[in-house]
């Protein structure tokens, strides 16, 4: 499950379960529609829900694939989660992009919206 809501300029995304092919259906043309509309970048904050669990291959490859078309559209990343692997997985992946991306914990969840917006770390 991939959703995802615009609120004052920051998109929000929950992903939850195992994300496959038909979650970047739906879920790409939204994005598609709101970084349109945008000037420069978009700031998102990422939520992974407690049972999130990665993708299946063809959301893998559905993932990938966004990932490189959409490149030059990511403002700031933050990602909240829960585990270990999840904060491992964005410092991996942080060397992917152009964007900043940075860890937080659910705990944390006003500090990712005010680094994504600002820059600042308010932790």
């Amino acid at each position: 499950m991939l959703a995802l809501k615009e609120e004052n300029g920051l998109l929000w995304i929950r992903a939850g379960g195992r994300l496959g092919d038909e979650d970047y259906d739906r879920f790409v043309p939204q994005f598609e529609r709101i970084a349109e509309r945008e000037a420069g970048t978009v700031p998102m904050v990422i939520e992974l829900a407690p049972d999130f669990s990665g993708w299946d291959l063809g959301g893998l490859w559905r993932d990938l694939k966004f990932d490189v078309r959409h490149k030059d559209c990511f403002g700031r990343i933050a990602i909240i989660g829960d585990s270990k692997w999840e904060e491992w997985g964005t410092k991996m992946s942080s060397s992917l992009f152009r964007a900043e991306m940075k860890f937080f914990r659910p705990s944390q969840r006003s500090h990712a919206e005010s680094w994504v917006r600002t820059g600042e770390d308010t932790a």
